[in-house]
């Protein structure tokens, strides 16, 4: 008798897709909180502070340096606005330097004294950017960005992103003194107080005739009041020490009236 042969079945395993699980649906992605630092004037600091956490940015603001290194982890954005070159500037942005990961960027006041000045004895070079920031000016919609030639793309790409954030338009403009708009105002201040002094005209018509005639927010005077004389100064003396042009020197009037702090008040 032949043997049969015995047939052995083989069972196959079905291979599973190779498709990912499909994700809860009820889990969202984790987004990155913002969180920016803000030192320097404190009219500048209470400005930004406040554009930032009205769009949900939060905000630290750091009245000195040793609460810097317990949030440095965190910080995202960190912005020195300062707007005259001082000692205490320069303490700000070293320690700024020093303590945040070098892909922060630090955005630094530059209108007084340019971005490559203030970073070029950095370690991490790449990561400042100046900004055009002066009282008054953030109620603008554009906000002035000023790169030096060492500052990288993802860093500039990092800040215009935040200010996309809060509904601001940014222009990258040349790292000079003045920048754009606050050489502007600020020499539009200063000939009207030399129109002023000359007897040209009172102070509320200058204003007047500006306002109205030019649909300007303020008169210039009124304007120079509300930035402060002393730092439209500031900005003044350091396009005249840059460029030693005559357009430039302060109208003795209005460098008194930085001095007082304010020699008359002018209401819109």
């Amino acid at each position: 008798m032949k043997k049969q042969s015995k047939t052995e079945k083989i069972k196959v395993k079905k291979v599973s897709d190779t498709k990912p699980k499909t994700q809860n649906p009820k889990l969202k992605p984790v987004e990155l909180k913002q969180l920016v630092c803000l030192l320097g004037d404190e009219s500048l600091v209470k400005e930004y502070s406040a554009a930032f956490q009205e769009k949900g940015i939060a905000v630290q603001e750091l009245k000195n340096l040793a609460s810097l290194k317990t949030s440095a982890k965190k910080i995202t954005a960190a912005f020195e606005l300062t707007l005259d070159s001082t000692e205490q500037k320069k303490k700000n942005l070293e320690a700024l330097n020093e303590v945040l990961p070098d892909h922060v960027p630090i955005i630094s006041t530059s209108i007084t004294e340019t971005i490559l000045s203030q970073s070029h004895q950095s370690k991490h070079k790449h990561r400042f950017i100046g900004i055009a920031a002066f009282p008054t000016l953030l109620s603008n919609s554009l906000i002035e960005l000023a790169p030096s030639i060492h500052t990288s793309k993802e860093i500039a790409d990092t800040v215009k992103a935040l200010f996309d954030s809060i509904k601001k338009e940014t222009a990258m403009v040349q790292d000079g003194v003045g920048m754009v708009m606050p050489r502007i105002l600020c020499q539009i201040i200063n000939e009207a107080l030399f129109t002023v002094q000359n007897d040209v005209a009172t102070p509320k018509e200058i204003d007047d005739a500006m306002k109205y005639g030019t649909n300007y927010p303020h008169g210039p005077i009124a304007w120079g009041e509300m930035i402060g004389f002393a730092n439209v100064v500031a900005v003044l003396d350091a396009l005249y020490h840059s460029h030693h042009e005559e357009r430039y020197k302060v109208a003795p009037v209005l460098r008194q009236m930085a001095i007082a702090g304010v020699f008359w008040k002018v209401k819109d």
